[in-house]
């Protein structure tokens, strides 16, 4: 692919056009998700912050909104004051998805820092501000951290932050289609190296998501065979999928948040609608030449973290 998935990059300026189309829908919505008024409301409210304004305009997060989100728990637990805003807060402490997707984030920390091993050579796909390699203990020991984004303003944000650890002379950037890596568009760092690392693979690849942007599952499986010839034989792949909503474990979900956050997917129209079971997955993975050793749930048991070995 060739186009960004994961949000639509539109501008502010587009917030009103945004808004219309949330109210359009919101005319149409299923009974379950309560009354119109309940849910023009909700948009209101939802409007009133800057992450609801983005959301709206673009149905995803970028990098800058991926870590405010994913990082949100840690801020707080830091002293940082909760948003004024009550649906904010709600999306950032309560809303399922949301809170699974921070969970899933403690996972792949834990993993990487056990697979990002001194000399070892790792890639991030897509990036976003490449957290996930530069904040694992193991990264300054690494040979080569890479990171690979279609976005320019994800790999800007991941050299800022690369600066930012002291990690710049081994960290790679590429601006890059997810489904074929080894022909970047740009590349910031040592070409050379990462020309070796396509040829020969790396130690570990992590990925946070990327497929639940995808519908088409032979689509999917190209995408994890993309990764699979990146991948070293006995190297690592460590990704997450969302489950659909009937395997959740809803024994740990408060209906008032579940029902709340049905109504901000649905106004926000969000791009991340593409839930596959577990099993679905390892198979997909399985097919792609990756064999899954370790499956981690969440709370919820909505983004659950495989970790594959490449066979």
């Amino acid at each position: 692919m060739s186009e960004l998935i994961s949000h639509s990059g539109a501008q502010s300026h587009e917030l009103e056009d945004a808004i219309r189309a949330a109210r359009a829908r919101i005319n149409d919505a299923p009974t379950e998700l309560g009354s119109d008024d309940e849910l023009n409301a909700e948009l209101d409210l939802w409007a009133q912050c800057e992450l609801g304004r983005w959301m709206l305009v673009n149905q995803g997060w970028d990098a800058f909104w991926t870590r405010y989100c994913i990082s949100y728990p840690d801020r707080v637990a830091a002293g940082e004051a909760e948003p004024d805003n009550e649906a904010e807060r709600f999306f950032l402490s309560r809303s399922v998805q949301v809170v699974a997707t921070q969970q899933r984030f403690r996972h792949f920390s834990r993993l990487l820092a056990k697979y990002v091993r001194p000399g070892s050579s790792a890639l991030s796909v897509p990036c976003g501000v490449m957290d996930d390699l530069l904040l694992t203990p193991g990264a300054a020991g690494a040979r080569w951290l890479v990171g690979a984004d279609l976005d320019p303003r994800s790999i800007q944000l991941a050299a800022e932050n690369a600066r930012d650890q002291g990690l710049t002379d081994k960290v790679v950037l590429v601006e890059a289609d997810a489904w074929s890596l080894d022909q970047p568009t740009a590349i910031s760092g040592d070409a050379a190296a990462f020309a070796e690392l396509c040829a020969t693979g790396f130690d570990v690849v992590t990925s946070n998501g990327l497929n639940i942007y995808v519908p088409d599952d032979d689509e999917v499986i190209r995408l994890y065979q993309s990764w699979r010839n990146l991948t070293k034989r006995g190297g690592h792949l460590i990704v997450s999928a969302l489950t659909p909503m009937p395997d959740w474990d809803l024994a740990t979900v408060d209906p008032d948040d579940l029902l709340r956050t049905k109504r901000l997917s649905f106004i926000n129209d969000v791009k991340w609608a593409n839930p596959r079971t577990a099993d679905c997955t390892v198979e997909q993975l399985q097919s792609a030449g990756f064999e899954v050793v370790e499956t981690h749930y969440d709370a919820a048991r909505a983004f659950p973290t495989f970790l594959a070995v490449a066979v």
